[in-house]
């Protein structure tokens, strides 16, 4: 049994007398595919602001392994090896697509603002070993041929792609994806998904938001159904299916 490598115990996030995430409690073991459905409104998106410090709970903790991460900041949490996407793209139109992934890198160097602006050797360094990491990213997620484009430039699937990239470029052991396929047509929900699969063989474990039932029930092997804030149901997507309660909450009853 793989170990669990992220957790959160009891928690719970208020704003003021909204309760939009109430006792949750999430286990995420290392190399699994993990979905997170449930209609708009659930508590979601909350959820993963929690766990990725962009929030601070209310009550509750966030564990990665064994390191209490609940409170800390965004980028504390990415350098311990959690990288996220959110709903909306996040792309920066002027820079290409090798300077977006590049950023993603740049988390995780320790070149000063002065090692920079005086291009010392340790930021020359880096920039080089950035360049590199990005490039064989981009290789593996079939973008190196669009290195030099604008962001902006590429599909509105292959924009997706590129904030998976640039998350992958902070070397995370776990990637939180928001809503992936939001937009996508049907053949990117599909290239998708089999990115996704491959991102599982390559080691990498994964957790996404999702209202695209088709590819959450193809591609996840455990899923968590929120309704109001709460976690109604936990299990297999079989499982999922046939629980009565996601189906009148979410999945909608058969006429």
């Amino acid at each position: 049994m793989n170990e669990v490598i992220l957790r959160t115990e009891h928690l719970t996030q208020r704003f003021g007398g909204l309760c939009a995430v109430h006792d949750a409690n999430i286990n995420v073991r290392k190399n699994e595919i993990v979905g997170i459905i449930g209609p708009n409104g659930a508590g979601k998106s909350t959820l993963f602001n929690d766990i990725t410090g962009m929030y601070t709970p209310t009550e509750g903790k966030v564990y990665f392994r064994d390191t209490d991460i609940t409170g800390k900041k965004p980028y504390e949490i990415t350098k311990l090896g959690m990288a996220r996407t959110f709903q909306n793209i996040r792309l920066f139109p002027t820079m290409t697509v090798l300077e977006n992934v590049m950023l993603g890198v740049h988390c995780k160097t320790k070149s000063n603002l002065l090692d920079v602006v005086l291009k010392t050797k340790r930021a020359r360094r880096e920039e080089e070993e950035a360049r590199t990491i990005a490039e064989e990213i981009l290789n593996i997620t079939g973008l190196y041929q669009f290195r030099f484009n604008y962001a902006t430039s590429l599909p509105y699937g292959l924009q997706r792609r590129l904030e998976f990239s640039r998350a992958m470029a902070s070397s995370p052991e776990i990637l939180l994806f928001d809503e992936p396929a939001a937009g996508m047509n049907e053949q990117e929900t599909q290239d998708l998904g089999e990115f996704i699969l491959r991102l599982k063989e390559m080691g990498y474990t994964v957790v996404l938001i999702e209202h695209d039932m088709k590819l959450v029930m193809s591609i996840c092997e455990h899923i968590y159904v929120q309704d109001h804030g709460e976690c109604i149901a936990y299990g297999t997507p079989e499982e999922v299916k046939a629980n009565p309660a996601v189906i009148e909450a979410y999945l909608g009853k058969d006429e």
